[in-house]
């Protein structure tokens, strides 16, 4: 299991008393079987929603057809039928929302942000999706159980503002939207817009370090209870 904590997890679990982050920690370390992955949809992404290549913005470019996307993550999930099928769902689902509402996106280069605790957080794609009367910048809210809670959309909200608009004030105007995938057959996409920002990052930074303090003393428990349960010497503290 990788040391760092997802976004999702972060947004979920900030301004939680600390008691409720040690529970909630404790409950994420343990084994735990993980259904899949969609980083094959996260591979093809910039086809699924009509990414612009940069050097040709003015002119108008052919949206990637439907059959080539699902070819794409048929060879990326060959001995995976249940992973295929999860990706083709939200890949469909976000395809056919784009092609909606005329989406296209555009790339951007832009940082990610740090907290100080040794990893780069990643709120919201590299991308700014254009609709026909605003522009945008998406957070993929993807699962289908333990997504984003409502107050953990306030985090998310102000965790993309700060990487997008304060770090650059000529993104200063774009709104800000999640994209909450149903739980329906078809992963229909509810997008869910940014009103007020309700953090400054100097209390986003505050709570992501006592997470990551937390996380620190159950990683060591957990350790050393999986030391004592195959017999071997627990810690001396």
């Amino acid at each position: 299991m990788s040391s760092r904590l997802p976004e999702t997890e972060i947004a979920n679990w900030a301004f939680l008393s600390t008691l409720d982050k040690r529970k909630a920690l404790e409950k994420h370390v343990q084994p735990k079987k993980i259904p899949g992955s969609y980083e094959p949809f996260r591979q093809v992404f910039g086809d699924v929603v009509n990414k612009q290549l940069p050097l040709f913005a003015q002119i108008e470019q052919k949206t990637t057809p439907w059959a080539k996307i699902e070819r794409e993550i048929g060879k990326r999930c060959r001995s995976n039928p249940d992973n295929l099928k999860k990706n083709l769902e939200i890949a469909k689902a976000t395809h056919d929302y784009c092609e909606k509402h005329k989406i296209v996106a555009l790339p951007v280069d832009v940082t990610s942000l740090s907290f100080g605790i040794g990893y780069l957080y990643e709120f919201g794609v590299p991308l700014l999706m254009r609709y026909p009367d605003r522009v945008v910048a998406v957070f993929l809210d993807l699962r289908r159980s333990n997504g984003l809670s409502v107050a953990a959309r306030d985090w998310v909200f102000s965790a993309m503002h700060e990487r997008f608009r304060t770090a650059y004030p000529d993104f200063e105007a774009i709104g800000l939207e999640i994209w909450r995938y149903r739980s329906d057959k078809n992963r229909t996409i509810v997008p869910l817009e940014c009103g007020v920002v309700k953090f400054g990052f100097d209390q986003m930074v505050d709570e992501v370090k006592e997470i990551y303090s937390i996380y620190g003393y159950v990683l060591s428990g957990e350790k050393d209870r999986r030391r004592r349960s195959s017999g071997g010497s627990g810690s001396l503290l």
